[in-house]
């Protein structure tokens, strides 16, 4: 297993700079809810320019934020080496259990299934609005949601990439070397991928899991497999981005297809011997 590197040496001033920008991430889902609730309401009134607007706004100050502070993160610490703040270059973990190494493996085949999963669902979904129907109990809301042009998805890929650099550059470089070295590594892992997925209060539960596992996994592979090296989360979230993007590239422009209605119960009616009908018991 790794452990965080002993060179480092946050000081009194990091120290108080890495628990502010751990409060900043506990604190911003909730402060920032109103705005993505505002952004669906702007897209399904159909006043989509100014949602976009507004989200790489919002996005671009965020990330501007936080680029401060890690520096001044960085720039404060009595000592520092790059493989503290993951810029070492890639090279295999040399310690660690083979239990380690097995758990690494199956967690990365797990990732690889659930992108294959998340392909072909987003092709059952691509197959729904070609054919311009699509099954009843399906919420219609989150098609008008999706991109109506390449402009509105090159603004979508812009605020994916803004929010998949702050991930890396906060998680990566402070929090993870912060905690990993008050606490322990393991337990950094856990409380950085629950706090991974509260970045994402409001988006719905599955998202919440989603983006915690991926978090989770991506901090681990660190920890284990390639320390040091930002090569892993960049190949998750890299990876996941693909897939994402590319469905919503291809749904770009697809009109809103009609939501199937489920059809009346059917009526059988029993008859006696002579035609009548037969009373059935309740009724």
């Amino acid at each position: 297993m790794y452990f965080h590197p002993p060179t480092l040496d946050l000081g009194p001033a990091a120290a108080w700079i890495g628990l502010a920008l751990l409060a900043y991430h506990v604190f911003a889902p909730p402060l920032t809810r109103p705005w993505n609730s505002r952004f669906q309401e702007l897209l399904l009134a159909d006043e989509r320019a100014k949602a976009h607007r507004m989200a790489l706004r919002l996005a671009g100050w965020c990330v501007l934020a936080e680029v401060l502070l890690v520096m001044a993160f960085v720039g404060t610490a009595v000592a520092v080496t790059p493989a503290d703040i993951g810029l070492a270059p890639p090279t295999f973990a040399d310690r660690g259990s083979p239990g380690l190494v097995l758990l690494a493996a199956g967690l990365a085949a797990g990732f690889a299934y659930f992108l294959a999963a998340l392909v072909r669902a987003n092709l059952r979904v691509l197959r729904y609005l070609r054919s311009g129907v699509v099954p009843a109990g399906t919420d219609r809301d989150q098609f008008l949601l999706l991109p109506r042009d390449l402009r509105e998805h090159r603004a979508r890929a812009l605020v994916f990439a803004l929010n998949v650099f702050s991930q890396v550059l906060v998680v990566y470089v402070v929090l993870f070397p912060l905690l990993a070295t008050l606490t322990e590594p393991m337990l950094a892992v856990v409380v950085l991928g629950l706090l991974g997925g509260w970045q994402y209060v409001g988006h719905g539960g599955g998202q919440i899991l989603v983006m915690s596992c991926l978090t989770a996994l991506g901090l681990f592979l660190y920890a284990t497999v390639l320390p040091g090296s930002l090569l892993v989360p960049l190949l998750v979230w890299g990876s996941y981005g693909a897939v994402a993007l590319g469905a919503e590239r291809a749904m770009t422009g697809m009109p809103v297809p009609r939501v199937s209605r489920p059809l009346p119960p059917l009526e059988v009616t029993v008859l006696d011997a002579d035609g009548n009908p037969v009373e059935r018991p309740g009724r």
